[in-house]
């Protein structure tokens, strides 16, 4: 039994061949060999028939794979580039929405999984360009009104004391006055200056009206502000910070002056007595930050949103503009201006310029009529 035993365990090990071949050779003297050859010629057929299928069903598995992952990829790459194009377009339009184009459009793609979301933001291009337009609208019939109301206010008030002093000297001329030599020379000393303001009225309208384009070149910004102090001086303890390290500003030498000028007056009108005035210069994070600071009353909280409008004043003999000037040309400049103040304590106005050559240029190639 143990015979039978290892015998089975070895014919199990064997393959078909081999097995035929082991059973011959212990029978031998019973099979006759002629009729056992042909059986081992054709399980040899057998066996090499299948290994040549299995060797072709892995070349062909093997070729299903790659062929299958090669068309995975293709279709995948095709899906990402639907999807890629389309995400890049859309980030260059938001570049060109946030510096204040809202004509761009993104060129749509019927096949893309993301055309949906490109008509959308389309659409809202353009309710965002309508509605602009209807706001800008509203603004300047807003501002035209207001102003209308102010230069009707502002050329009033010279009209009464014009009006009274000509009554007075037609009066005085007819009732054939004895001193109306005198009264002549003070009614025309009231009428020249009455109209001396409303020429300065007229022309500071005119200088808001007709704000001048930029000219922009690079120049020494802090020998500017060094050059603009002297005339003040008298006028308030001003203290400069000028960062010796700043970069040439690019921007437009005349208008700057401008701005610094309207804000130093600003300040000493704001400061009743002798006071005292603060200002700096400095580069930091790629941009030219300029601050203004004195010890004046301080601004209410109720004017702060007011004083860069246009004709808004506190003062008995402003016209409005001048902040409102400031922040055109600041806004000129891409820039922002600020302002910070405290009751008793004083103002701080807060420019911030990060305006580059390159920069301008490519705002004046890309977004100049």
């Amino acid at each position: 039994m143990t015979q039978f035993n290892d015998y089975s365990q070895d014919i199990t090990s064997l393959n078909l061949y081999d097995k035929v071949h082991d059973l011959y050779s212990k029978h031998k003297n019973a099979i006759d060999k002629e009729e056992v050859s042909p059986i081992l010629t054709d399980i040899n057929k057998i066996e090499l028939t299948t290994y040549l299928f299995r060797k072709d069903m892995t070349l062909y598995s093997t070729l299903y794979v790659v062929i299958s992952g090669l068309v995975v990829l293709i279709i995948l790459l095709i899906f990402l580039t639907l999807i890629t194009r389309p995400l890049n377009r859309l980030q260059a339009g938001t570049k060109k929405i946030a510096a204040g184009d809202l004509k761009v459009r993104i060129r749509e793609s019927r096949f893309s999984p993301i055309n949906g979301l490109i008509v959308s933001f389309n659409n809202m291009l353009e309710e965002l360009e309508s509605n602009r337009d209807k706001l800008l609208q509203a603004e300047k019939d807003m501002m035209w009104r207001e102003m209308a109301q102010v230069m009707a206010h502002e050329i009033k008030n010279p009209l009464t004391p014009l009006r009274l002093s000509t009554e007075r000297m037609e009066m005085k001329y007819w009732g054939k006055s004895e001193n109306f030599d005198k009264i002549f020379r003070d009614s025309m000393e009231v009428i020249n200056e009455e109209i001396s303001n409303l020429q300065h009225l007229v022309k500071e309208f005119s200088k808001f009206a007709r704000m001048p384009s930029a000219n922009f070149e690079e120049y020494d910004i802090n020998e500017q502000i060094r050059d603009i102090i002297p005339p003040y001086r008298g006028k308030a303890d001003i203290t400069l910070a000028l960062d010796p390290e700043i970069p040439e500003f690019f921007g437009d030498k005349m208008q700057m002056k401008q701005v610094f000028v309207n804000l130093i007056q600003n300040a000493i009108q704001a400061m009743p007595a002798r006071g005292i005035m603060d200002i700096s210069s400095k580069y930091e994070d790629g941009a030219f930050i300029f601050t203004i600071k004195d010890s004046g009353d301080g601004i209410p909280p109720e004017d702060m949103e007011r004083i860069f409008r246009p004709y808004y004043t506190t003062k008995e003999k402003g016209t409005g503009l001048g902040l409102s000037i400031v922040k055109r040309i600041i806004n000129q400049h891409q820039g922002t201006i600020e302002v910070e103040s405290k009751k008793d304590e004083g103002t701080i106005f807060i420019i911030k310029i990060n305006l580059k050559k390159k920069d301008r240029e490519d705002y004046n190639e890309n977004f100049s009529d």
